[in-house]
């Protein structure tokens, strides 16, 4: 029976195929609440929007198909640094969190001299993952631990709902826009709009508006990340370090009719506008931006940063074989699954087991949903990329047949996972 169980695991084998990278660089990480690739200079947005992370991408890995695990934060975070996906780690839901027997990546690196710390929000949803608490601010922090071998996780909120940036940022975009002030109010004010319960409607020209305090809410992000790089520099210690900058998920600016994500509109889904994100690995071995075209995902991160740094030890993970050289990132295994529920961090009791799925093999993708409405019902919905608005299900019996069944043999394969490390009740503080 042990036997049996064993060969339930995944274990990712590392393929290192260039020793020219630093193998005991410190390493700052940021995570980004629902940024779009496509609002960041350097991923070809034609406004000037990030000035700062495009510093970084010209020394960098600039990954052009990366894909979150969920539609929201809690269960992306774990699975970036568990290397889990959320149908594996189990934090599919509030009140969980990551099994404490998983010997996760974040733990292997202290075990290997690394001191991990996280500076985060999301308080102990995120625990068991091996980090220590920060203290202050970022910037305060790296002045105190300057001289350690470190990895530093830093989540940023900015630009999650509301989309509220200083005048300033938004003057330089709207080029004369205008809109219904209450309207621009609400979105600027909060952090949940409810798809179906609060009753606003926008004009075409409104729907700009609200584009354009993103955007400019993405240029104030760019400005703080500024800050902390600056601090780096200014500490002498910024050539040395790895940067690595990805984001929780996406963020939806009506493809298909609202704004934000699962846990602001209690309507989420998992079209790309949600999934697709940044991902950028700077570090001083890379020369010049580097684009990769390789299909990853959260889980795949940080077996990427252990084959650069040379570390070779073998950990559970949905990642799959994974070969780095200065010049491409390749994986055996480039198919995507993603979930997530519906309403996120706002789900109540009688929502919970609500589920949409993933899974997406070269132009195809193919989502199910366990539910319609507020009852159990079977849904699928199947699309050539990149267009998401045209379902191919009915026209495509086989194609559907064959996706499915690979849907649900990825969850059945995670499931038997998490069967050996159930997740850990959590109980929040008043």
């Amino acid at each position: 029976m042990l036997k049996s169980k064993k060969n339930l695991l995944c274990i990712v084998f590392i393929l290192f195929c260039d020793k020219a990278f630093s193998s005991q660089s410190p390493i700052l990480f940021l995570t980004i609440d629902s940024l779009r690739p496509d609002k960041i200079s350097c991923y070809g947005f034609e406004k000037k929007t990030t000035p700062n992370i495009d510093k970084l991408c010209d020394q960098a890995f600039v990954f052009l198909n990366a894909y979150a695990s969920a539609g929201w934060t809690s269960p992306s975070l774990v699975s970036i640094f568990s290397s889990l996906y959320p149908t594996t780690h189990g934090i599919e839901v509030r009140g969980l969190v990551l099994n404490s027997k998983i010997k996760t990546p974040i733990k292997i690196l202290n075990e290997k001299g690394w001191k991990t710390y996280g500076e985060h929000s999301e308080g102990d949803t995120i625990g068991n993952i091996g980090f220590y608490p920060t203290k202050g601010t970022i910037t305060k922090f790296l002045e105190e631990i300057k001289d350690e071998n470190f990895f530093v996780w830093y989540h940023i909120r900015t630009p999650h709902l509301p989309y509220d940036p200083p005048e300033e940022y938004i003057r330089e975009f709207l080029n004369g826009l205008t809109a219904d002030q209450e309207k621009i109010r609400i979105i600027r004010e909060k952090k949940m709009i409810v798809k179906g319960k609060d009753n606003i409607e926008f004009t075409d020209t409104e729907k700009k508006f609200v584009e354009v305090l993103y955007e400019a809410d993405v240029k104030y992000l760019d400005s703080q990340i500024g800050e902390v790089i600056e601090k780096l520099k200014e500490l002498g210690i910024f050539d040395k370090t790895i940067v690595v900058l990805t984001a929780d998920h996406g963020e939806e600016l009506f493809e298909h009719g609202w704004i934000g994500h699962a846990s602001t509109s209690l309507d989420g889904h998992l079209y790309n506008e949600i999934i697709k994100i940044p991902l950028i690995i700077r570090t001083p071995d890379i020369k010049k931006r580097t684009y990769i075209q390789t299909p990853v995902s959260h889980v795949d991160i940080m077996p990427i940063l252990f084959s650069m740094l040379g570390i070779k030890e073998k950990f559970l993970t949905d990642s799959g074989v994974i070969k780095v050289s200065k010049s491409n990132i390749s994986k055996k295994d480039n198919v995507i699954f993603s979930s997530t529920s519906p309403c996120g961090w706002q789900c109540k009791e009688d929502e919970k087991w609500k589920r949409i799925y993933v899974i997406q093999e070269k132009n195809w993708k193919l989502i199910y949903y366990n539910y319609d409405g507020n009852k159990p019902k079977e849904r699928f919905e199947l699309f050539k990329l990149p267009d998401e608005k045209n379902d191919l299900s009915q026209e495509n019996p086989e194609k559907l047949s064959y996706m499915v069944k690979k849907l649900f043999e990825t969850i059945g394969e995670h499931k038997a996972k998490q069967a050996l490390f159930q997740p850990e009740v959590y109980i929040e503080k008043k």
